[in-house]
């Protein structure tokens, strides 16, 4: 009977102490991503360092190095966009940076004004002329230029988009 009990039997357990292989090859993964993060680090990343700030401003633009001056922020531009498939909109909103205070005190009353010229070209603009970070730079730029012509007499630095939904 003692025979019919016996079957295969299993395999004898693992000894204490196991492999030294995993910690070993665990050490040595952790030595060459801390040496490969050194090293990316001693560089100065990717594509390098860039080069420190000169003293002055930056190839002859005195605005780099000015820090930043009053904002107006423009209330949502919603138009409807000009395409023949479909009624297409845009929400757009916008920052207009001036050089000091008195720039900005300047150019509020002109607000309806300038609303009333991005209202204009925003409306006569497809989904294809919004679309895209080159679309958008082309997009302030003749905004810029309309708004340099509404607002002569005011420093203006910069337009910001702040907010962009096209549906």
């Amino acid at each position: 009977m003692a025979d019919a009990n016996e079957g295969p039997t299993p395999p004898p357990a693992p000894a204490p102490g196991g492999s030294k292989l995993v910690p070993a090859l665990l050490a040595l993964n952790l030595l060459a991503v801390a040496g490969l993060l050194a090293a990316f680090l001693l560089r100065g990343g990717a594509a390098g360092a860039p080069p420190a700030p000169a003293a002055g401003p930056a190839h002859g633009d005195e605005r780099a190095a000015a820090p930043p001056g009053p904002t107006i922020k423009l209330a949502d531009f919603i138009v409807h966009l000009r395409d023949t498939d479909a009624d297409r909109y845009a929400r757009v909103t916008f920052d207009v940076e001036v050089a000091t205070e008195e720039d900005r005190t300047r150019l509020t009353p002109l607000v309806p004004r300038v609303r009333d010229a991005f209202i204009a070209y925003l409306s006569d603009r497809t989904v294809e002329e919004l679309r895209g970070s080159d679309a958008i730079a082309r997009t302030k730029a003749a905004l810029s230029e309309r708004l340099g012509a509404l607002a002569a007499g005011v420093d203006v630095r910069a337009l910001y988009v702040t907010d962009l939904v096209i549906q």
